[in-house]
């Protein structure tokens, strides 16, 4: 068992490895430890390493720039509260147009005819 954790353990300790070392310019000015620069360089050479650095926007490092990590979020942050904020408003739309069929089907045929004769009357020039 402690074989499989160690291999666990290696392969992860690979994975943050590889992306640490393609995502680098994305999180800091400062220059690239030499181990991280090596490690890029072989990542590079594979096609699941280009297909990354592609999907992440560092295959060309001089137009790669640090991220603001605080604007990301706050941006993030933003359009998630959107998001909540129109499911909201869609699900009490639906619920005060339920509650106002259930009403309007509750009420007399001659209560119906003068709602409606009151809703579609044209309004007055």
């Amino acid at each position: 068992m402690p074989l499989f954790q160690f291999i666990g353990a290696a392969i992860g300790a690979s994975l943050v490895m590889s992306v640490a070392s393609l995502v680098w310019p994305l999180v800091t000015t400062q220059p690239r430890p030499e181990a991280l620069t090596r490690v890029r360089e072989v990542v590079l050479q594979t096609a699941a390493g280009q297909g990354i650095a592609q999907v992440l926007g560092v295959t060309d490092e001089q137009n790669a720039g640090p991220v603001n990590v605080q604007e990301t979020i706050t941006n993030g942050t933003n359009i998630v509260i959107d998001a909540v904020a129109k499911s909201a408003q869609h699900a009490v739309t639906a619920r005060v147009l339920e509650s106002l069929v259930k009403q309007f089907n509750g009420l007399s045929e001659e209560d119906k005819t003068s709602l409606r004769a009151q809703i579609c009357q044209p309004p007055a020039p």
